[in-house]
């Protein structure tokens, strides 16, 4: 009696060992590298896939990664560091090859499958919905290396103005959209500019003047670089501008980012006043 309880007694400790090896086994599957508290996107599905990384006008960079592989545990902290440095910027993303075999095998980049793992794709915006151009990352697996060889491939929709060979008039006669134009001494667009030109891409006109073009510089002539300004010309054809950007307030990204969006919907007032005005007109 008492060894048949000793007996059932052992069994059900084992029982209830492999229950919870099962459970902390598939917890620790379900979990994977990059879920809640990450920078980095995890991509779940196909759908996902060709929603977010194949139609954006952002530059996004994909690990392809197992879990069980080595070189992938080692590569896990260092794309952490990407994600961070480039958060707003570039869209960092994984995923996982043995969960998403579908991802993985079209992976968008028939003249390069993926032949081991960690494999790092880029997928740059190429103007064409839903096909972008993608490369394979071949550089050094550090988050220094691996976040300047990124910034490099950026999109840049920054319009570069200038007097002399009529890009300046050229975007200032377009009035189909609002516009904000950045005043520089430094000619290199910055990471964070590029990717609010992306993020504003047909929405907000975004030009750089840079100090060394002086016949459009002066047109300006801020005594504080860097100036954001959102320009706009009077009846008569000066130029205005409506708002300017305070830079001591700092330079993120988000504070920028909701500067231009209050330009893009103050013009958008402006716009429906002017309309209103017409209709009131054309009834007198």
């Amino acid at each position: 009696m008492g060894g048949r309880q000793g007996r059932c007694s052992d069994r059900g400790r084992a029982r209830i060992l492999l229950i919870l090896c099962t459970v902390f086994g598939v917890l620790s599957v379900a979990s994977g590298f990059y879920e809640r508290g990450s920078n980095v996107i995890a991509i779940k599905d196909e759908k996902q896939f060709k929603k977010e990384v194949l139609n954006s006008e952002f530059l996004w960079v994909v690990e392809f990664y197992r879990e069980g592989c080595g070189y992938c545990q080692l590569l896990t902290p260092e794309w952490e560091k990407v994600a961070a440095n480039l958060k707003h910027l570039v869209k960092v993303a994984a995923v996982d090859t043995e969960r998403n075999r579908q991802v993985a095998s079209k992976h968008y980049d028939d003249a390069n499958p993926i032949q081991g793992v960690p494999t790092i794709k880029l997928y740059i915006p190429s103007g064409k919905p839903g096909k972008p151009r993608v490369m394979t990352y071949q550089g050094e697996r550090k988050a220094k290396a691996i976040v300047n060889f990124l910034t490099s491939y950026m999109p840049d929709h920054v319009i570069r103005l200038k007097k002399q060979d009529g890009s300046y008039d050229a975007w200032m006669d377009d009035k189909s959209t609002p516009k904000v134009v950045l005043v520089t001494d430094k000619s290199e667009t910055s990471a964070t500019f590029k990717a609010l030109s992306a993020e504003y891409k047909g929405r907000v006109r975004i030009g750089k003047v840079v100090k060394k073009d002086t016949e459009t510089f002066k047109l300006f002539g801020p005594e504080n670089l860097p100036a954001l300004l959102q320009l706009v010309e009077d009846r008569k054809g000066n130029l205005m501008a409506l708002m300017a950007y305070d830079f001591s307030k700092g330079k993120t990204y988000s504070k920028l980012s909701n500067f231009i969006w209050d330009c893009e919907k103050e013009w958008k007032r402006e716009r429906k006043k002017e309309r209103e005005a017409q209709g009131k007109g054309g009834d007198l």
